[in-house]
């Protein structure tokens, strides 16, 4: 079975794919009871917390810091790295290297995902330098994360949540342009439910570019609540000689506590 972790964040958040939402240590508690190997992390600022604090709860549970999600930075306060405002754009990269810096501390990964935004301007001139912007911002981004070891995870997201990257292909496409051996692929199930035309094929095909996955169910929900095939996927994850963690990334529906219950339960049940 491959190890597991969450997405825990120590604050309430509009994005709410999160569990123990605004309780950090009940929520290294329970997983570790239940469990899970490790966390993932959403963080507004990295700069701005008790570093030592949570390294040393999280060691106390024995629980490893997998990544740590960055797109609070957006949701909460609008700020992006494909902005079209130089100040939001710039308030973004700051945020993902005090990321980095603090991954660097954890050994974890810093995930590029809902932090991408949306390009918003209408002009085809307009949105090429809007485009343009954003890829230069993830390379400042990226040479940080070179200087201090750190892998940077390229998560696509759906269509209906931005048009920045929405498919593994587009991720491979950027990855590629980029040539760094610290950007790597994360594929979310939720959202290649939405845009891939098969999940297993897509990672087989892409498979040298994963440095970590997501789960979620079709409804966004924890494994086993939605038609996703989780025992194709994993088997696929077996096939490709996956050895990372898989995150789960799961409403906490119908609480925190029975959502990581279920995801765990279920994820082991199939996988005997």
């Amino acid at each position: 079975m491959f190890d597991l972790s969450v997405s825990l964040s120590p604050m309430k958040s509009p994005f709410s794919p999160l569990l123990f939402s605004g309780d950090l240590e009940e929520g290294f508690r329970n997983v570790s009871r239940l469990g899970y190997s490790g966390v993932d992390l959403s963080l507004l600022d990295s700069a701005a917390l008790d570093q030592d604090w949570i390294i040393g709860k999280a060691q106390s549970c024995k629980l490893r810091i997998y990544t740590i999600a960055t797109g609070q930075t957006y949701y909460n306060d609008g700020y992006s790295l494909y902005s079209a405002e130089n100040d939001k754009r710039e308030m973004a990269v700051a945020r993902i290297i005090s990321h980095i810096d603090f991954a660097s501390r954890l050994g974890a990964m810093v995930i590029i995902g809902g932090v991408r935004g949306k390009i918003t301007t209408g002009s085809e001139h307009d949105r090429l330098r809007q485009e343009q912007n954003g890829r230069q911002a993830i390379c400042q981004c990226l040479k940080h994360a070179e200087d201090k070891g750190v892998t940077l995870l390229l998560e696509p997201i759906n269509r209906y949540e931005t048009n920045v990257i929405n498919t593994l292909k587009e991720g491979m496409s950027f990855i590629e342009e980029v040539g760094s051996n610290n950007l790597k692929l994360l594929p979310d199930v939720f959202h290649m439910n939405i845009e891939e035309r098969s999940i297993e094929e897509s990672i087989l095909r892409y498979k040298s570019h994963i440095g970590f996955i997501h789960f979620a169910d079709s409804n966004r929900q924890a494994p086993g609540l939605g038609h996703v095939d989780f025992k194709k996927i994993l088997s696929t994850l077996q096939e490709i000689k996956y050895e990372n963690a898989i995150g789960l990334e799961i409403l906490p529906k119908p609480d925190d506590f029975s959502a990581a219950k279920q995801a765990i339960s279920h994820l082991k049940k199939i996988n005997e």
